[in-house]
């Protein structure tokens, strides 16, 4: 599907659309939506309302829509627009919030959430490495990203760990709820340097809020995964794909009920209004039980026109969807994921233990021999939190 600006287009996976306002590339498109900001989105998830057609008549909504202009449109595109500014000095940080319009408070590293719900992911603290080049993912600089995805400020501390578990101290600020924070941008040559850490969190409550145990989580990601296409994941907080690791949910910390008043929620209305906006983990289909799932990587399961596939191509879309139920369970906080991939000649098991490589904190583990025979695997995924 081709796409111009100005094009009127609706969004495949969920409610709601907007228009066309830069093409980035040939596969993402900016969209200018009735909420008044620009968001990135693959040109996939998109449908194109044809003028005149039935969709159009019902696209009536007011959208404050900003074209560039010719030269500015003919500029390369950088997927790093939503960064700019960040970088901004100590000196200028001790300007204190109140002298800011509320709006502007979290406009220099701060950045709102591309989707920001908690419904469909969990209310958590998750890390990202994502690259510039959204088209490349293996190629060129990276954003370390850290995402805020609960109603709380986030007060932060990233420590990175190196030889000899030296520790070195490489960035702490303050990220605003359903929110993200920009660290640092690096090259591929810095990536081992940043590869291994302990990020800390204090969650700093607004009036009415449980007052939360801290968190503190350690990451560590082999050098090898940032060199693999099929270890970035789309990550639709932000509306981009990134290698991403979940630090930790909010629903594991401990509250401290001595400290706390009454119990607070989110209003209501305010969580139905956005609740829509983030599907839910690609892994849940397959839940068996709480944190736990069941694959069935037999090719008779996941397609209808297998009779009609290469043998070479069973094993390798066999081996896709194994990686993407183990990223999504990975994201989702699941805690165990049974792969049944029968006995055959040992295949794809082999394949299986061979990916596993590319992960830390995974374990694999053979099956219930009574239920499965040798025809299953256990992967158990363990937390980073200590």
């Amino acid at each position: 599907m081709e796409l111009k600006v100005g094009d009127k287009v609706r969004f495949l996976n969920e409610k709601g659309g907007g228009i066309v306002t830069k093409l980035v590339s040939t596969s993402m498109v900016h969209v200018a939506i009735e909420e008044g900001f620009e968001i990135p989105v693959m040109v996939s998830d998109l449908v194109k309302i044809e003028p005149g057609g039935a969709a159009d008549r019902f696209f009536d909504r007011p959208i404050n829509v900003y074209f560039p202009s010719e030269q500015e449109d003919a500029k390369p595109s950088d997927t790093r627009t939503q960064y700019e500014n960040m970088n901004r000095t100590r000196e200028d940080k001790k300007v204190e919030k109140e002298e800011l319009p509320e709006d502007d408070l979290y406009t220099k590293e701060s950045k709102p959430l591309y989707k920001q719900s908690g419904a469909g992911y969990p209310e958590a603290i998750w890390l990202l490495w994502e690259p510039h080049d959204q088209n490349h993912l293996i190629l060129g600089s990276l954003d370390i990203i850290l995402v805020n995805n609960t109603p709380y400020e986030a007060i932060f501390s990233l420590i990175l760990v190196e030889e000899n578990n030296f520790l070195t101290g490489a960035q702490y600020d303050v990220v605003a709820p359903y929110s993200k924070f920009h660290i640092e941008t690096i090259n591929r040559d810095d990536l081992e340097h940043w590869s291994k850490g302990i990020v800390q969190v204090l969650y700093h409550p607004a009036s009415g809020q449980e007052l939360l145990q801290p968190l503190q989580s350690k990451f560590a990601v082999k050098p090898t995964r940032f060199y693999k296409e099929t270890s970035y994941q789309e990550f639709k907080l932000t509306g981009s794909k990134a290698l991403v690791l979940n630090l930790g949910d909010i629903a594991s910390l401990r509250s401290i009920p001595e400290l706390n008043a009454e119990n607070s929620t989110v209003e209501p209305a305010a969580r139905q209004k956005i609740e829509y906006i983030t599907p839910a983990a690609l892994i849940d289909k397959h839940r068996i039980a709480s944190k736990e799932a069941e694959v069935d990587l037999h090719i008779s399961s996941l397609r209808s026109d297998y009779p009609t596939m290469p043998q070479n191509e069973i094993l390798l879309y066999q081996l896709d969807y194994f990686q993407r139920m183990l990223e999504s369970a990975i994201a989702f906080n699941y805690e165990k994921v049974i792969f049944i991939h029968g006995i055959g000649n040992g295949v794809l098991k082999n394949a299986i233990a061979d990916k596993l490589k590319d992960y830390e904190n995974v374990e694999m583990r053979r099956a219930s021999f009574a239920k499965y025979g040798y025809g299953a695997v256990e992967v158990h995924i363990h937390r980073n939190n200590s």
